[in-house]
């Protein structure tokens, strides 16, 4: 059943991350492109695609995003609890780096964004409890 729910979190983290690469390439395309997540100036989408903390690896976080989350369906789907755990733990780290820059550095509050480190957390807090 853990597993599951992993897999089925991993299918909506690599659904977001799709679309935030869609987003992404509609910018590069149009920049005066608006997705709906862009609510107001702050609460925005597009100020952190926009932003120098779009590409951290030297590619798309978004495209790290799918590949993340293509693994983590894997590792769930193949059920090795103890290399989730770690990529959970890992992503959890990333998240806190990624929330930091987006809040403090862009100023913004971004819906794809931040359901993605929920997700993130929430992978991590199901392996824990399913290791107790």
């Amino acid at each position: 059943m853990y597993f599951n729910i992993i897999m089925g979190l991993a299918i909506v983290g690599f659904a977001i991350s799709l679309y935030t690469y869609f987003i992404e390439q509609k910018i590069k395309i149009d920049t005066q492109y608006k997705p709906v997540c862009d609510l107001s100036d702050r609460i925005s989408c597009s100020r952190p695609i926009k932003s120098e903390y779009s590409n951290i690896f030297f590619f798309s976080n978004a495209i790290a995003g799918m590949l993340f989350y293509a693994l983590m369906f894997l590792l769930a789907w193949l059920g090795r609890i103890n290399l989730l755990l770690i990529s959970a733990i890992g992503s959890c780290i990333f998240s806190c780096i990624l929330a930091y820059l987006l809040y403090f550095k862009v100023k913004a509050f971004c819906l794809l964004c931040t359901s993605l480190y929920i997700i993130n957390f929430t992978i991590l807090i199901i392996l824990l409890l399913k290791l107790q």
